[in-house]
């Protein structure tokens, strides 16, 4: 089935890359990063302006997600996604980090729809969400689709694992950072 979805949204091209990233800011399984990976890579348009529709795209549903959560609340947040775990640690993520969990999230492969959903059940100030979301998704996809341009059709799939070995340094290096900045406040 997943195939099927991204036959569809690669067949429109720059619509369907907007429609993935839409939809994967608050249902969709499927991020939009393979499919903008792919759209560079056959050379259907430029990579920044592919990744800036993506970033647009991926915050505008990431607002319907936010708006989801937020005045749909838990039940209905629950109803839609039963068995979501990431909701759960999305939320720990708020009351942990703030701000710095949308940085986070936004720029990492955890599933943007939990921040998206989570932040609305934080009842998170919307505006902030959108400011932070949109430049840290949108520096992420302009990476993403560089990096893809960069590196051509022969490398996808090694770009793919490194990509993932990058963002969990990333995560590591942040994670890291988080540990001694706290470490060095409670001194």
């Amino acid at each position: 089935m997943l195939e099927t979805i991204k036959e569809f949204f690669k067949h429109y091209g720059s619509t369907g890359l907007f429609l993935n990233a839409f939809f994967d800011g608050f249902c969709l399984p499927l991020p939009p990063d393979f499919l903008l990976s792919t759209l560079v890579i056959q050379k259907i348009g430029n990579p920044t302006i592919l990744a800036v529709i993506c970033s647009l795209g991926s915050v505008i549903g990431g607002c319907l997600g936010y708006c989801v959560g937020r005045f749909g609340g838990r039940k209905l947040v629950d109803k839609i996604f039963p068995n979501l775990i990431f909701i759960d640690k999305a939320e720990i993520l708020f009351k942990k980090f703030g701000v710095w969990a949308i940085v986070i999230d936004a720029f990492t492969p955890i599933p943007y729809k939990a921040l998206t959903l989570g932040s609305g059940l934080m009842k998170f100030n919307p505006i902030l969400f959108a400011l932070v979301s949109f430049p840290v998704r949108g520096i992420r996809y302009v990476l993403v689709a560089n990096t893809a341009s960069f590196i051509g059709d022969q490398l996808r799939a090694q770009f793919e694992r490194t990509f993932l070995l990058i963002v969990i340094g990333l995560i590591l290096i942040i994670g890291l950072g988080l540990i001694i900045k706290n470490k060095l406040v409670k001194q």
